[in-house]
This record gives structure tokens, sequence and C-alpha cells, in this order.
């Protein structure tokens, strides 16, 4: 028997862990520059071993696919049967999303693509000119407009593959974009038909079969179209002043098919309580965004390697806490314990080498040798090749095995970090396919995309 996690569900799951984000949860994004880890108990310890920074979450959002509109290509119209569906929405060279309600075809009913980009322009030079209506383009696509990205929406969430979804919350707002969504949220039409689909174009047909719709809702009308007797087409039926008859209030339907050419038409329903109600709903989000910024050394709060150093995986951590078992509440932390040294030749240390004390018998693996404090600091890790041994408190002098570099930890020199790297739930763990060199004189904009497939 066949199961089906529902795009309901999924969007549930994602919504609470956006409510637990804006609530008690205190999510970070950890860098690591462990090897390759996988997603069990093990595996995360390997990358908490070698944890470098945390950095707060600044942002969040439901995504999309980025369908960008592009001339020549075919889309496919909204269907409610295909909860997988590709290419049944756009975004424009301007940030507008539109829902593609039918797709152009030619008089064999073969589908053709899209030449002209749907634009506000055009929603408002429409006969009917709602943006809460559909509405054609010269090349016979026919359009629903959804919403228009904000610029920090865009900035923050718009990547090559992905755009921000979202529902707003708010009642009013004075931001241009938000208020028209709210405006077109306020005013979603539930229950629309809108479109029909062909599942058996019948055959034999001499006239044009009148279609009947019976349903609990109301105003819903087609019309078919004939190739060589067979339903090739069905568009919607128009008005005065251009609207549109995708009807209203429908939970179900049926479509009879007058005459004996045996075609079988279904109707698809919008979602329950409109198209512009919840466009998470309308383009079946099942992925959310996280975004956080790194802008130098964040004034001088995390230690990030110069001459570059790199990082191997992203985490997301939440609720991690101080070594004295408090929550960690700053905005960025240091994962790393160091040294400070003295006593320096053959310096500096080189990042990923081993050091160790004289005897062998203790090692940690060094993140950056810090030339500009005083006294020095050496940050480090340890995993298993190193040992986890604890170093006391106490001078101790240590060799770089591959540079050769020497020094003398001071006494009271062994310093810890500013988190306890083992504590928090790592809610997400990405290998990068290369690992990403850093410096502290650059900025890098991470997002991270959960996907609940």
């Amino acid at each position: 028997m066949s199961s089906f996690i529902t795009t309901d569900l999924k969007s549930l799951v994602l919504d609470l862990y956006r409510q637990d984000i804006d609530g008690d949860g205190r999510y970070y994004v950890a860098l690591s520059s462990a090897d390759s880890a996988d997603g069990g108990y093990f595996g995360q310890n390997q990358a908490r071993n070698e944890m470098n920074i945390v950095k707060v979450i600044s942002d969040k959002s439901f995504v999309v696919p980025n369908v960008t509109w592009t001339s020549g290509r075919t889309y496919n119209a909204y269907d409610d049967n295909l909860p997988n569906q590709e290419n049944f929405y756009v975004i424009n060279s301007v940030n507008e999303v539109y829902l593609c309600i039918e797709q152009a075809k030619d008089n064999a009913g073969t589908a053709q693509p899209s030449t002209v980009e749907p634009t506000g322009t055009i929603v408002d030079a429409a006969p009917f000119g709602d943006r809460q209506n559909t509405f054609y383009t010269s090349d016979k696509y026919c359009w629903r407009y959804l919403f228009k990205l904000t610029g920090l929406a865009s900035n923050n969430f718009k990547t090559l593959d992905h755009i921000p979804v979202s529902k707003v919350e708010l009642s009013t707002s004075s931001i241009t974009e938000t208020a028209e969504q709210i405006n077109l949220q306020d005013g979603s039409i539930a229950g629309e038909i809108l479109g029909i689909a062909i599942d058996s174009a019948g055959t034999g047909y001499t006239f044009t079969p009148t279609l009947t719709i019976i349903g609990n809702g109301t105003n819903a009308a087609f019309t078919a179209k004939l190739s060589a007797g067979r339903i090739v087409n069905v568009t919607v039926d128009s008005g005065g002043g251009g609207n549109l008859f995708h009807g209203s209030g429908y939970d179900y339907a049926e479509i009879k098919v007058s005459g004996e050419g045996g075609a079988v038409l279904r109707p698809i329903i919008g979602p329950s309580a409109g198209v512009n109600a919840d466009p998470r709903e309308t383009l079946r989000s099942n992925q959310f965004m996280i975004y956080t910024e790194i802008q130098d050394d964040e004034n001088g709060t995390l230690p990030l390697a110069d001459p570059v150093n790199d990082f191997k995986q992203a985490m997301i951590i939440r609720n991690p806490l101080k070594l004295n078992d408090s929550d960690f509440t700053a905005n960025t932390g240091n994962a790393m314990d160091y040294f400070e040294i003295e006593n320096i030749q053959d310096g500096p240390f080189l990042g990923d080498e081993i050091v160790s004390n004289n005897a062998e018998t203790r090692k940690v693996k060094v993140y950056w040798h810090d030339t500009t404090s005083t006294p020095n600091r050496l940050y480090y890790v340890r995993n298993h090749e190193t040992g986890f041994l604890a170093w006391p408190d106490a001078s101790i002098a240590i060799v770089g095995q591959t540079s050769g570099a020497q020094a003398t930890i001071t006494s009271g020199g062994v310093k810890t970090s500013d988190i306890n790297r083992y504590s928090g739930d790592v809610m997400y763990l990405n290998n990068l396919e290369t690992s990403i060199d850093r410096t502290s004189s650059q900025t890098e904009d991470i997002k991270i995309v959960i996907d609940l497939g």
C-alpha cells in the first residue's frame, strides 16, 4: 500500500520550525573545518570537534525553486492532481511572481512556448484591470498575479536556485509590496476552478460539446475546443469588463460533457482559501531557507584566520550553551580553545599543522596563529587524530610538526572557547563540495536550504 507525506504536513513542520526560531529557539550557523562527516551522532561530533565559529541566524523564509520567466520556454498550467509539478509559476524581471493558469496551445492542442513576459503593466491594462483576476498575454498564456518580492526579501533569499515566498501576517504595512500582498490575501477568492484538465480527449465529436460543471460552488464556465473530433483545449469563459468565470466556493466538482465522444475532463480547483490567501500553499513550498551574514571578523569577536584558513562544513545549532551551562545568547561566538604563547622561534605556526608538547603526549591541530595579539594566540581544534587529552594550565614548550616553529604556553595561558561546542542540537549538517577559504577581511552571505522533499 502506498503512503504519502502531504504538502500540508511538510508546510506545518516548516512553519512550526519558523515559529520556534521566532519564539524560544536560539539558532546559530556554525562553521567547522572537519573532514566529511555524516549526520549520525558520531559524524555530528566530528563536526563539533573542529567547530570554529558561530553566528546567530539573521532571517528565515519559506522558499520555492526559482523559475525565471524566459522567452521561448513552455510553462505548465497549475494542476491540483500533480503535487510535485514543476514550471507552473514564474518570477519576472522585476521580481513579480505569477501563477500559470492556462498554457497557450495551437489549433491541434500542442503546447506553445511563452513569448510575452507577464508584468503588472499588462495586468493593469487588461480589460478587467484587477490583480485578483486572471489575464491573458498576447501569446495566449493565462496568468494570475501572486506577489512582488520586497527589496529585503530579494537581497536575503533570492538566489539562482530559489526565491522566497511568504504569507504576510500583518494587517497593514508601509512597504508597498507588502501592503499589496495583504490586500490580495484579504480579497482572495475561495474555491475557484482555475482550469480544466483533459484526462481523455475523446473521439468522433462533430460539434463542440457543452460543458456543465456540477459542484457546490457557482459561476464557473469553460469552453471546449475541438481538432479532428477530439477535445484538445479548454479555456475559461470571459464576461463583461474582461472578468473570467473561474467561479467560487467549490470544494468539489465534476464536468458533464455533452455528446457521445467519450471525453473525460477534470476540474482543477485552486487552494481552498484561494490562490492569493497563502502563496506558500499555492506554490507548494516544502523548503525553508536560513540566512545569516558574517562581516569581516565581526568587530574582533571572531577569530578569522590571516592568512587564509578554510571551513568545510556548515551546521545549524539550536540552543547552544556556555561552558558553565548557561544560555549562549551573543550574536557571535568563538568555538575554539586557544593557547597564549611567548618565546616564539621559527614561527609562525601553520594552519592545519599538528602541534605537540616535546614528549608528543598531547597534540592539537592549528586553526590560526594570531601574531597580532599580545601575547600571541594559537587557536586550535582537536579530533581523533590528535586525541583529546587535556592540557595543564602551566608553562609548556610546544613545537609544530610541519613548520618546526617553537613556543612556550604562558602560565595560565590555556584558554577556552565562548561556547560549549558539544551543547545544543544539531538541526542540520552540510558537507560542502569544496572547502571555503576565508580571511578576516571579507563578508560571507550564508544561505542554508532545508528541503523536506
